[in-house]
């Protein structure tokens, strides 16, 4: 087993699912704008699924008329909508089985109970890593099956080492 790898390198594609949104708050919020504040100052852009990019899209009221947060986020480059993967790749289908097996058999759900938005996450960050986008992937949702699913699956793709989980929560506290 390698040295773990530094997610503020050089190389590391920060993915995030719509909980680490969702935990910050409105735009407005002291933890919305730390989060933006350390992607900023980290240069940093957390790559979202667009199914995430979807769950997020309705402004929530208090938000600035006619612009949600997430696009503010989009405009102001600290996140980026990922393209739809690729299902023909092998790679990406197979993350994506894996992941959602690995969640429905920690959870103790039925696999079509899954949410969608958790494989995509996984299939994002495998397509990434498999066309050389990044070195490294740092996986960040307040979903620990979700998380741990991701990096297993991804671990059993051949990227073993090269994806990190990091809870969303934590991330939160530790920058606010």
């Amino acid at each position: 087993m390698s040295e773990p790898f530094d997610p503020m390198q050089e190389g590391v594609v920060w993915a995030a699912d719509t909980g680490l949104f969702v935990a910050c708050g409105r735009q407005q919020n002291n933890k919305y704008t730390a989060l933006g504040r350390f992607a900023q100052r980290n240069a940093i852009s957390f790559v979202i699924p667009q199914r995430v990019y979807h769950e997020l899209g309705g402004a929530p009221e208090g938000s600035t008329p006619g612009q949600t947060p997430i696009n503010s986020a989009i405009e102001t480059g600290w996140v980026t909508v990922a393209d739809e993967p690729d299902y023909t790749n092998g790679t990406v289908s197979q993350v994506m089985d894996d992941v959602r097996t690995f969640i429905a058999q920690s959870s103790n759900r039925r696999e079509d109970q899954i949410e969608k938005a958790d494989t995509a996450l996984g299939a994002v960050v495998a397509e990434h890593l498999d066309v050389g986008n990044g070195k490294f992937a740092c996986v960040v949702t307040t979903d620990i099956d979700a998380g741990e699913g991701i990096v297993s699956a991804l671990s059993r793709s051949g990227f073993d080492d090269c994806v990190r989980f990091k809870n969303g929560f934590e991330l939160i506290e530790e920058i606010t």
